[in-house]
């Protein structure tokens, strides 16, 4: 600010103060002097003079005016008696003896108090001015700079040229400048125990331990219960949490969206100088802010925010279910397989061709070396006894007598165009095998199982907790041949679920089996059923595990 504006600044702040203590200012003046004071040093430190000033004259003035004299007076007397003290001969006091008489019981009357106006006045705008000098203090006064919160994990990061960067590991600050993170995804832990996980473009600023502001950009924020109070400030919401996990998302336009995801938290409205009545959100809402303070109520979404962020296993997880069709194709579970590759059944190579051909089982469990989720593969075959279905040996007694023949590979969907082959991935008139709705195609007779270890390796924070598919015979021609077929579903060798059943009778039928933490080994299997494998086009739709952050 240059000198002429602060000089002009400084004559309309003595003019509201002086109004301000004669009692005469109105409530926009008194805003007024706010807005004055509240960027600039030099002003703040004359009007805290100023008050200073105004509290001891307003004291002074109580004084005076309790014996109804002017101040004037009471300086004349004061000098007087002093000048006097200097002059005035010692005086010689004889000790004195106090005589002893009985103590007497007074009556003490009751004097009427008198109060004057004038004084209870000036004592009012003493206290007022004191008052108002501590909450502007409280209001100006620069805050401690001190670190809040740290930056734990990033992936693919860009910080916006010139801007403060911060690596992981590096601490936040409470009086930075807000942040602009270009792209990329961090990860920060607060001292007081919150987790937060911000999706760039994002402009963001910490202010506390337990407090921060989004501008714009998508945050989703885990708070343990020692952290309860945690909040978000974004320009026309505040959202305070009451233990929770919750997703916010603020555009460019400062509109705000509030996905909760577990707990409860609580909405408010408006900015933080016009703050409205607050609502409270419980699992599985969402809210949206508008920049007029209205709160309307939006459609939740499990996928829109980054929940679980991991560099060094390049995880990122935004809720969604893993693909275990994903991984046969050589892929995570998130979308990085290669779409018809597949696992040859007799020596465990993975693939780019389907291998339409009869082959014969060789009666062994093969262990898969290149896909580090999927253990191994077999072709199965009760009659000769228990199969092994592990890398450790685990045996399974139940399964069916088959012909120890296979026709094709395990394989992340389908191949099309030639032939009925195009109908292949039908089932019951929807077509399975695409990236939006994967499936395992598993021609009889062919085993496949999961890791369920090596997946939790490469999703840290994340929990297992149950398995998804549909069981079913794909194709439109073989629905209308009396073959059979056999599905079973193991874990660790456990017979958890098994259909047998014509071909017809195979259509789409859902199966869920719970997992725990100590399950290990995710078996599939697809058998001939006693008649031979012709056209036992037999498929595993949409086959996920449902994820869940550990808590």
């Amino acid at each position: 600010m240059n000198m002429e504006h602060n000089e002009k600044q400084l004559i309309e702040l003595h003019s509201l103060l002086d109004r301000f203590f004669e009692g005469e200012a109105t409530q926009a003046e008194v805003n007024k002097i706010q807005e004055i004071v509240k960027n600039d040093v030099a002003l703040q430190k004359y009007y805290f003079r100023y008050v200073e000033l105004q509290s001891g004259l307003h004291q002074l003035k109580f004084l005076g005016a309790s014996q109804s004299l002017p101040v004037q007076e009471y300086d004349k007397d004061f000098a007087m008696l002093a000048e006097y003290e200097k002059t005035a001969p010692t005086l010689e006091i004889e000790p004195m003896t106090p005589e002893k008489k009985p103590v007497e019981m007074l009556k003490i009357e009751k004097t009427p108090r008198v109060i004057n106006k004038f004084s209870l006045y000036s004592a009012f705008l003493s206290a007022a001015a004191a008052i108002i000098f501590v909450l502007v203090y409280i209001a100006l006064a620069p805050k401690a700079a001190s670190t809040v919160a740290t930056i734990t994990d990033a992936v693919n990061v860009q910080w916006e040229q010139g801007g403060r960067t911060t690596d992981i590991g590096g601490r936040l600050w409470n009086n930075e400048d807000p942040r602009w993170l270009k792209k990329g995804t961090i990860k920060i832990a607060f001292d007081y125990g919150a987790e937060v996980i911000i999706e760039g473009p994002a402009e963001f600023k910490m202010e506390s331990p337990e407090k921060m502001h989004l501008y714009s950009g998508r945050l989703y924020a885990v708070v343990p219960k020692g952290a309860t109070g945690f909040t978000v400030q974004t320009p026309y919401s505040t959202v305070i949490d009451l233990g929770t996990e919750f997703g916010v998302k603020v555009d460019f336009d400062g509109s705000t969206d509030v996905h909760m995801f577990k707990g409860k938290a609580s909405l408010i409205p408006g900015s933080v100088k016009e703050k409205k009545e607050g609502v409270e959100l419980t699992a599985g809402q969402a809210k949206a802010v508008l920049q007029t303070g209205i709160v309307q109520e939006i459609e939740f979404e499990e996928r829109l925010f980054v929940r679980r962020l991991e560099s060094r296993e390049g995880f990122i997880w935004r809720g969604q279910s893993l693909n275990l069709a994903d991984i046969v194709g050589g892929g995570n579970g998130f979308g990085t397989g290669k779409q018809g590759w597949s696992i040859d059944p007799v020596t465990g190579e993975e693939t780019s061709d389907f291998v339409y051909m009869s082959r014969q089982g060789k009666g062994k469990y093969i262990t898969v070396e290149n896909l580090t989720y999927v253990d191994g593969v077999f072709v199965p075959d009760g009659g000769n006894g228990p199969i092994q279905v592990s890398s450790d040996g685990i045996l399974f007694e139940g399964c069916v007598d088959t012909s120890g023949q296979c026709y094709r590979n395990i394989a992340n969907g389908f191949r099309k165009g030639f032939g009925t082959h195009q109908f292949r991935g039908l089932m019951n008139g929807i077509e399975y095998g695409t990236v939006q709705k994967p499936a395992i195609s598993m021609h009889s007779n062919t085993g496949l199982t999961f890791d369920l270890d090596e997946i939790r390796k490469g999703t840290p924070g994340v929990k297992i907790t149950a398995f998804d598919a549909l069981c079913g015979i794909s194709g439109r021609l073989s629905e209308l041949r009396n073959f059979q077929a056999t599905f079973y579903i193991l874990v660790d060798g456990e017979k958890r679920f098994e259909t047998t059943g014509l071909h017809k009778e195979l259509l789409d039928i859902p199966v869920t089996i719970e997992l725990s933490e100590s399950d290990r080994f995710l078996t599939l299997i697809a058998a001939d059923g006693g008649d031979g494998c012709p056209s036992d086009w037999c498929t595993f739709a949409m086959p996920s595990l449902e994820l869940e952050l550990i808590r």
